[in-house]
């Protein structure tokens, strides 16, 4: 079964979000192709040698195959769902950061991407710490969101459509919300990059921030508590 590109799935998301499929109460949708079971969460488990896969509610059991299409493999046991709990496999998937015009601290060619907000104090210091002590050949690549305030939308739009790119890097990483940063003329800053910001966190399920994934595909929800330079060298494969 080929893996799949992360293209695809965003737009068939981006789709039922449209539609209003996934606004809807579970199971009671607008929509005829598509039905949303009442669970947030799916648990792997594994008892008396036997693996399977349960809803947070206890509800439902999946039973025969399951398999991550994004690393092209079945999950058989709790080793290859944790993996997968914890890991994108960036080397598969197209999940195109590039395309979302991350704001980008340091220049190395190995990417460390975090979904952020403009109002997240963890994020704030994380970047701090990233402007003082990435590794070398590390750079890491803020996705900012509007997730947590009124301000942090409003802020979110005025740092993607700023005029000065270096005024709004500059108020971005050290989470200034109140130096005014004049704005392109209204039509020439398209917004678009912001929904698609928010379909990728989705999927990729950052649903807080700050949301890390390192360049091998390690995740991280919250502030690393042994510092972003420890997190991106520790527990490696390769």
């Amino acid at each position: 079964m080929p893996s799949q590109p992360i293209s695809i799935f965003l737009a068939l998301l981006g789709a039922f979000v449209t539609s209003g499929a996934l606004a809807g109460v579970p199971g009671n949708t607008p929509s005829k192709d598509i039905v949303i079971l009442p669970a947030s969460a799916m648990i792997g488990i594994e008892k008396n040698g036997k693996f399977a896969i349960i809803s947070d509610t206890g509800r439902f059991l999946i039973q025969g195959t399951v398999f991550d299409v994004w690393q092209n493999k079945e999950i058989k046991n709790l080793d290859d769902a944790r993996y997968a709990a914890q890991y994108v496999p960036v080397d598969r998937v197209k999940t195109g950061f590039a395309d979302l015009a991350p704001m980008t601290i340091g220049n190395g060619e190995k990417a460390v991407t975090m979904f952020s907000d403009p109002a997240c104090g963890y994020c704030k210091q994380i970047m701090e710490e990233a402007r003082k002590e990435l590794p070398e050949g590390y750079r890491l690549d803020v996705l900012e969101l509007p997730l947590l305030t009124e301000r942090s939308a409003s802020r979110t739009k005025e740092l993607l459509c700023a005029e000065d790119k270096v005024a709004a890097w500059k108020a971005g990483v050290t989470g200034d919300l109140d130096t005014p940063l004049a704005q392109k003329p209204e039509g020439a800053c398209s917004l678009e990059v912001i929904d698609k910001r928010r379909l990728t966190a989705q999927f990729l399920g950052a649903r807080n921030v700050p949301f890390l994934i390192r360049d091998d595909g390690l995740t991280h929800e919250g502030k690393p508590s042994e510092g972003l330079r420890s997190w991106i060298l520790s527990n490696r494969s390769n």
